[in-house]
């Protein structure tokens, strides 16, 4: 759930299906943000990388959120 209260903050820039490269470099900006703030809020787990938190996203975007 905390990632997906992340995400929905920053939907807009997630979600954009642009290719653009400012859109492009925003979203790496953005997932980067993600992370951080993901990691910050679990300090007991294991750091999440943004690749893992994408992956997780996506599955629930699949499995839920269809």
């Amino acid at each position: 759930m905390a990632l997906l209260n992340l995400i929905k903050e920053r939907d807009s820039i997630v979600n954009n299906k642009s290719t653009a490269p400012g859109i492009i470099e925003a979203k790496k900006r953005t997932w980067e943000e993600i992370v951080l703030k993901f990691n910050a809020l679990n300090p007991d787990q294991q750091p999440r990388s943004s690749k893992q938190l994408k992956r997780s996203y996506d599955h629930v975007k699949r499995k839920c959120l269809s």
